[in-house]
């Protein structure tokens, strides 16, 4: 291919001085550098690395020409966490994976899990109480990580997941402090390294007792659900999926099917706490679907706004906040760009999503950005907070019938306002987490009337 100019972008010089910066707003700069060198930004990194942002070079990656790009970043930083799972393998194994477990994620089966969601909902408020504090992102990791329990591996996780749920927190922070220095195997005995096998440890074993609890179950007394499904599927010699294949699977369905739910839902309550009015309308749509009785799976089609509502929370604050690919030949965009073989692209959903020319006045909570027209005045790949293409995530489903199970439920029973000593900050690992955690102050919704002046905020 001919040469093309050089994309704009920051010297190596001005990323070393950026350097404190990207350590701790990440998110904050890159968006910055989209703002002033557009929408292909080339940073001079280990290798070079293609910042896009226009929806067609989006597209063209994850959906026209999948294959000429594989996983890189986080997942392959952290491969001792997820292996050789559905997030973070390639074809073929990620397409043999994946069909095998669709099924387990069609509306069908998704239907089944309603019932264990809300139950699961209401004893996670057991404890709650009016004008009590909670730490709401214990709280909702608690909940989604048992909810991924109950509904794919038939384990109740209340009592372990506190623990198991820290583990996997500290195993993704770990995993980006490598990221952000000079690589160094997981075998040299660094004191991040060490903590790192120490995590990892801790999860191998509570996923090694699981399996090897359902391998000694007879075959016609276990649970129809996936891991039951994963330990019945076979290769084409006629052999099962060896241990570790099932344990990679089991730890990227627990940690992915938790981690994004939870991390949606938890913005979404912050920045309905500073949006009054939106909250206003919500309540009104849950009171005249409703009239105060629990969701069920049959409710969500007339949920409209609630829908709208965690769309937009996507959009704002997206959980799975970048996907990083590694090009495998020379491929020319639609744009003009040539990327060349052995480069790295990354598509950051929380920059794309705050483009002005899509989403006008961007860092404005705006429900009604998802109505149906306005939704078709727009590029589909402004706004891929599920992924795309062969890799589009396939708990989708799965993911929106449980957030909006929570909210409604918890929604209807509390009113939530941020505690008066909160900090407000980004922690962009594999995920997007509030820096800080979420401590909210719980206001029964018979009781809220007017709820009176905010607490205080402290922004970091």
């Amino acid at each position: 291919m001919s040469a093309q100019p050089k994309p704009p972008g920051p010297s190596r010089f001005e990323l070393l001085l950026a350097w404190p910066r990207l350590r701790r707003e990440l998110v904050e700069y890159l968006r910055d550098l989209a703002d002033r060198h557009g929408e292909v930004v080339l940073l001079p990194l280990r290798l070079p690395t293609y910042m896009l942002t226009n929806p067609e070079d989006i597209k063209h990656i994850l959906v026209t020409n999948p294959k000429n790009y594989h996983k890189t970043g986080g997942l392959t930083v952290g491969r001792e966490l997820f292996g050789n799972g559905l997030v973070s393998s390639e074809p073929p194994v990620h397409t043999k994976q994946r069909k095998l477990m669709q099924p387990m994620f069609h509306r069908n089966s998704i239907a089944n899990f309603a019932e264990l969601m809300t139950r699961a909902i209401i004893d996670q408020m057991a404890g709650w109480k009016d004008r009590g504090t909670v730490d709401l992102a214990s709280e909702m990791m608690q909940l989604t990580l048992t909810v991924v329990g109950r509904a794919l591996f038939s384990i109740d996780l209340c009592r372990d997941s506190f623990e198991l749920g820290r583990a996997f927190t500290i195993a993704q922070r770990l995993i980006t402090r490598r990221q952000q220095r000079v690589p160094i195997p997981v075998w040299v005995p660094t004191p991040t390294n060490l903590r790192y096998r120490k995590v990892m440890r801790q999860i191998d074993e509570a996923m090694g007792k699981l399996i090897a609890e359902r391998k000694a179950q007879p075959e016609a007394e276990r649970p129809q659900d996936l891991l039951t499904m994963l330990l019945a599927a076979r290769f084409e010699d006629g052999s099962p999926m060896p241990d570790q294949q099932l344990r990679d699977e089991v730890v990227t369905l627990m940690m992915a099917g938790h981690e994004t739910v939870a991390n949606n839902l938890l913005w979404t309550w912050y920045l309905l706490y500073q949006n009054p009015s939106v909250e206003a309308k919500l309540v009104a749509e849950w009171q005249t679907v409703l009239g105060g009785r629990t969701p069920t799976l049959a409710d969500l089609p007339s949920l409209r706004y609630t829908d709208m509502v965690l769309a937009e929370s996507m959009r704002l604050y997206p959980p799975a906040w970048t996907l990083a690919r590694r090009v495998l030949k020379d491929d020319k965009l639609p744009s003009g760009l040539v990327l060349p073989a052995g480069a790295e692209t990354i598509m950051v959903q929380y920059i794309c999503h705050r483009n002005p020319k899509y989403f006008p006045d961007p860092d404005r909570f705006d429900p009604e950005r998802f109505n149906p027209e306005a939704k078709t005045d727009r590029p589909a790949y402004s706004y891929f907070a599920f992924g795309g293409g062969p890799r589009y995530c396939i708990g989708e489903s799965f993911a929106r019938l449980e957030a909006t199970l929570v909210l409604v439920t918890m929604g209807q029973k509390f009113q939530m306002q941020l505690a008066p000593d909160q900090k407000i900050g980004l922690e962009p690992l594999i995920t997007l987490r509030p820096r800080f955690g979420l401590r909210m102050i719980l206001n029964e919704r018979a009781r809220v009337g007017n709820a009176g002046p905010k607490s205080s905020m402290l922004v970091a």
